[in-house]
């Protein structure tokens, strides 16, 4: 999708929330889908926190991933932001593992 579209769009992947009912208003659901994604890039950034990357978002339809030394690389969804991870912190990182080597997951409100 290119920038404008994604300005105006919503993006469709699994990963983002699904939406809340058909009747909302096209500007309600950008709104809401831009919140809730911010929402999830903060719990991203505080469960990422030990590995010193940060995760930013870009026009709502990919994410910036951003290390202490300054590279960047864009990963196009969650699924993809895993290797982005591994790839700037120079460990293995497994989002699944029972066991925390990189600190402790922030709660889920």
């Amino acid at each position: 999708m290119c920038e404008v579209c994604a300005i105006f769009g919503v993006a469709g992947h699994w990963t983002d929330a699904a939406p809340i009912g058909t009747s909302e208003e096209p500007a309600r659901a950008i709104q809401r889908h831009r919140v809730e994604r911010r929402r999830r890039i903060d719990l991203l950034n505080a469960w990422l926190a030990d590995r010193r990357v940060t995760v930013q978002d870009w026009n709502g339809e990919a994410f910036v991933v951003l290390d202490a030394a300054g590279r960047m690389r864009v990963a196009a969804d969650l699924s993809a932001l895993w290797a982005v991870v591994e790839s700037l912190s120079g460990s293995p990182f497994d989002p699944l593992s029972e066991e925390e080597p990189f600190g402790t997951r922030p709660a889920i409100a």
